[in-house]
């Protein structure tokens, strides 16, 4: 039985790696890791094993890794990221992890991002590592477009900072989906891997008008300029968080002038992984979307 952690447990993507190991968790014991500790005492009460720590701790490290064998990798959307993971990835070595599995970014290893780029070091590093390594890549990420606040199903209404350039679309269920299936067959399977989800390229305009199909209303885009990106990232108090949405400024610059390539490619590795398609954007829309008309 490999004892495996999943990093972020509560979070977006986590919590449905979750949902997929309820599913089926053959020949796994998982053990959920968070930063909450409301989080992890409502799991042990459910009688899940839960572990609370800091990843900018490492000291915390290697009680957590104690007899882990698989590592679900995911570190926080700031700059901090680099130190995180090398930590992480050291602290995996000396406790004996067997094989990591990374959520990246749909990488070219040639995009000038800065956060593209610390993905990439952080992939290379665990590549030196000796540890078993495989790299989830998801394109633009659905849900971190489309669940706003308020909801979309209330404004009718969600906001583009790309203008109407093309962007390549991936799930968060289809990125538990393969993270959960790689974790749960190991590294004798999927050991040197780089999965790439990029279900189908859309945009924003192509993507109100599917979304106001299944709504049986008209959705509209509200197209945000980068004076108002900069405005509105100004207010970030936090220097490694600021330091991400920096880059995230120059992805969305690149992608609206169309000299983003790697955001413009379908690939569909949820069948390599899976066995079935990439969820579109229409389908998620109907599973998730429950408009008011």
């Amino acid at each position: 039985m490999a004892k495996v952690l999943v990093i972020g447990a509560s979070g977006r993507i986590g919590s449905k790696i979750v949902k997929e190991f309820d599913k089926n968790s053959e020949g796994v014991e998982v053990v959920l890791g968070t930063h909450i500790e409301e989080e992890a005492e409502k799991w042990r009460d459910e009688g899940r094993d839960a572990v609370v720590f800091d990843l900018n701790n490492p000291a915390e490290f290697p009680d957590v890794l104690d007899g882990v064998e698989r590592v679900f990798l995911l570190t926080t959307y700031t700059s901090d990221m680099l130190f995180q993971a090398k930590m992480m990835v050291d602290a995996a070595k000396e406790a004996g992890v067997k094989h990591i599995v990374h959520l990246g970014v749909f990488t070219s290893r040639r995009d000038p991002l800065p956060h593209f780029v610390w993905h990439d070091l952080i992939e290379s590093y665990i590549a030196t590592s000796g540890i078993f390594w495989t790299n989830v890549h998801p394109n633009v990420i659905t849900e971190s477009i489309l669940v706003t606040n308020p909801p979309i199903t209330e404004t009718s209404s969600f906001t583009s900072m790309c203008d109407d350039a093309p962007q390549g679309w991936a799930c968060t269920d289809d990125i538990a989906a393969v993270a959960a299936t790689v974790l749960r067959e190991g590294p004798s399977k999927h050991a040197g891997k780089d999965y790439y989800i990029s279900t189908e390229v859309l945009k924003s305009s192509e993507v109100a008008k599917i979304l106001s199909e299944v709504a049986g209303k008209e959705i509209k885009v509200n197209y945000v300029d980068k004076e108002q990106q900069v405005a509105n990232f100004n207010q970030i108090t936090s220097a490694p968080v600021r330091s991400y949405m920096d880059s995230a400024i120059i992805t969305m610059e690149l992608t609206k002038n169309e000299k983003f390539a790697a955001q413009r490619v379908v690939r569909d590795d949820v069948m390599t992984v899976v066995g079935r398609p990439g969820t579109t954007m229409k389908d998620w829309a109907n599973k998730y979307l429950n408009f008011a008309n």
